[in-house]
């Protein structure tokens, strides 16, 4: 008798603890994949986060800020699964100072684009982009934008740069010379086509990209972080859905490729 009294008071504690797992697991706040992404391709990082977790992955917080500044935080300690940067050379660098897990690899290839508010110009963009053709463009900070890298290396390409470069006016990214022309600071500007809305696409001239080296953006995974969920986040990037998010917004499409040095 004393036997079966021990034995189903066994059974009762067990059955307490798998109930108590069980309401912890309901209970629990799901993860969160942790990213750190340039605030020119924030707002498709964020539709492909919402993809992302509603196709089973998990909820993703990301942290907006320019490369350059995140690239800052990464090197001071603050923590981040992946760094999706607008350029390549962060990433690198990063990955040279021990601070990643693995190499970096391009997710996607930028745009430039020339828009001015309210103007037409998709078929004369380049008739704007003369001596004579604004009185101010818009460029981002080269030294911190490889927008603003592209749009002065169009610029050489036009041969015309030394005789607008005083008409330039610059701001700390794509995003924000964008914000620039909206607010009439500037009467034009050469922006990333990511950033655009659809009238605002509508209206804006893509550079060729013949005028300017390839905008390779790249992520990747940094030490510390959830390399499982890292994993899961680089092959949804790699999908057909998510590639379809970013065709869609503007942006060149690749395989994920590890980025040459």
């Amino acid at each position: 008798m004393l036997k079966r009294i021990l034995f189903l008071i066994t059974v009762i504690l067990a059955m307490g603890a798998f109930v108590n797992a069980d309401e912890t697991a309901q209970n629990a706040a799901p993860e969160a994949l942790n990213i750190a992404v340039a605030d020119d391709f924030a707002p498709v990082a964020q539709e492909l986060g919402k993809e992302f977790a509603h196709l089973g992955g998990m909820p993703v917080k990301f942290t907006v800020g320019s490369s350059e500044e995140l690239l800052q935080m990464i090197k001071k300690g603050q923590q981040f699964d992946v760094f999706m940067s607008a350029n390549t050379d962060y990433p690198v660098d990063l990955e040279k100072s021990g601070l990643t897990e693995g190499s970096p690899e391009v997710y996607a290839i930028g745009s430039l684009a020339l828009y001015a508010k309210g103007k037409e110009l998709t078929h004369n963009g380049l008739d704007v982009l003369q001596p004579g053709g604004f009185t101010s463009l818009g460029v981002a900070e080269p030294k911190m934008s490889p927008y603003g890298v592209a749009a002065i290396e169009t610029l050489k390409k036009l041969e015309i740069y030394e005789q607008v470069q005083n008409q330039i006016v610059y701001g700390d990214s794509a995003e924000d010379v964008l914000r620039m022309v909206e607010a009439g600071k500037v009467e034009a500007s050469l922006v990333s086509y990511g950033d655009l809305g659809d009238e605002q696409k509508s209206k804006a001239w893509i550079v060729p990209g013949r005028m300017h080296n390839p905008i390779e953006q790249s992520l990747v995974a940094l030490k510390g972080g959830n390399p499982a969920a890292t994993q899961r986040w680089i092959t949804f990037i790699e999908s057909d859905t998510a590639k379809s998010i970013l065709i869609s917004s503007g942006y060149g499409i690749t395989n994920v490729e590890k980025v040459e040095e």
